[in-house]
């Protein structure tokens, strides 16, 4: 057998996952146009790859579509929803404070809002990669249940998980910055998945059946 033939089903297998992530990288960014459908399509996205990765499901853009259809939007937009408008309340209330605190001569108020802020923010970004997972492998918990719960484990794996979830947002948001087109090639797809394998360490750490 030539050389070729012995790395055709290789070659082949490598380009079939790059066109699978990307899109469904594509449709990922179609589907959140609209901003108030980020949630669902978030969502959807994480359940694609939950089922790829666990059952080498090689039809992503139909497990899309097929979540993006079945699971209740109002409940899943809810789920998700919150903690994304949470996160972009804890930023503006860091923006804020940090006003207040360094361009007036730091009142205590100010420093102790912005400390108190930063906290809030640092264990919602943290629960966020939980989030994503418990939200698609269990739609049926109530979404105060799931925030109670995310937010716990994001507390109890704060010095595992929380650094690297944050050098994981922040890494995205500065190639964001710094080359936009990187969003069409994969990154936003690409955040989600380390997101959920860095939720899955802490799960591994803090199993479900513990809490």
């Amino acid at each position: 057998m030539s050389r070729r033939g012995i790395f055709r089903p290789g070659v082949m297998a490598a380009l079939a996952t790059l066109f699978n992530f990307l899109a469904l990288n594509l449709v990922l960014l179609i589907a959140a146009l609209p901003v108030i459908t980020l949630p669902v399509a978030v969502n959807a996205a994480s359940v694609a790859l939950d089922r790829w990765r666990a059952d080498g499901e090689e039809r992503v853009l139909r497990e899309f579509w097929t979540a993006l259809r079945s699971r209740p939007p109002l409940r899943t937009t809810l789920a998700l929803g919150v903690p994304f408008a949470a996160v972009g309340l804890g930023l503006a209330e860091l923006h804020y404070f940090s006003r207040g605190g360094f361009s007036r001569g730091g009142a205590v108020t100010d420093h102790a809002g912005f400390g108190l802020g930063l906290a809030a923010l640092l264990i919602t970004l943290t629960g966020l990669g939980y989030l994503f997972v418990i939200e698609a492998r269990y739609p049926r918990l109530a979404p105060a249940e799931l925030w109670s719960l995310c937010a716990r484990l994001a507390v109890r794996n704060i010095l595992v998980t929380g650094p690297l979830f944050l050098a994981e947002l922040l890494g995205a948001g500065l190639l964001t910055l710094i080359d936009a087109p990187l969003l069409l090639l994969g990154l936003p797809l690409a955040l989600l998945g380390l997101m959920r394998l860095t939720a899955l360490l802490g799960l591994r750490r803090q199993p479900l059946g513990e809490e």
